[in-house]
């Protein structure tokens, strides 16, 4: 039997449920992002609305340009993240030892998964990675390593959001794709 499970990273891992989502914000949770700008917090929010990543102090991975992110200590290669540092960590675990291949992890619409989020621009990039990935519809997705014969797989990414216009962008999902055997 296959799991996935999410986590925003922080002083303690907050679990990202399927109907939780994963918020952008300005300084604080449920703040604005001015448009055109990078999120400058990242919290995990309920289906009702609560923040569940409060007391977490979750990480928050802020896009500065390609090769560039601030992840809490000013601008910096995106080479000297350690997997710690991420936002996003995502463990795929298996009842018994599997290897993965074509992995892929983008951002959509929410409905079609060739379709580009609504209002948002969306960058992504995994540990190790020296530039950003715009990783928005299944097209543009951003390729993940292959990981050898394991009965659990850790993956970290750094995840940054943009908004285009003023309002909540409600047509904006985070989608990861693996084959397993």
């Amino acid at each position: 039997m296959a799991t996935y499970t999410w986590y925003l990273q922080g002083s303690s891992p907050t679990t990202i449920e399927a109907t939780d989502i994963i918020q952008f914000a300005g300084a604080s949770f449920d703040s604005a992002i001015i448009v055109g700008a990078y999120n400058d917090s990242t919290h995990v929010e309920s289906s009702v609305g609560a923040n569940d990543s409060d007391g977490n102090t979750p990480n928050n991975n802020k896009y500065i340009a390609s090769g560039t992110a601030d992840w809490g200590d000013g601008t910096e290669d995106l080479t000297s993240i350690t997997d710690a540092e991420c936002a996003l960590k995502i463990n795929f675990a298996h009842t018994s030892a599997v290897a993965i291949s074509d992995h892929i992890i983008y951002a959509y619409d929410g409905s079609t998964t060739t379709a580009v989020p609504t209002g948002v621009t969306f960058q992504i990039a995994e540990s190790g990675d020296a530039a950003w990935t715009n990783a928005e519809g299944s097209a543009a997705a951003l390729s993940v390593g292959d990981s050898g014969s394991s009965a659990s797989h850790d993956f970290y990414f750094l995840i940054s959001a943009s908004p285009e216009s003023v309002g909540e962008k409600t047509a904006f999902k985070i989608r990861d794709e693996l084959t397993y055997t």
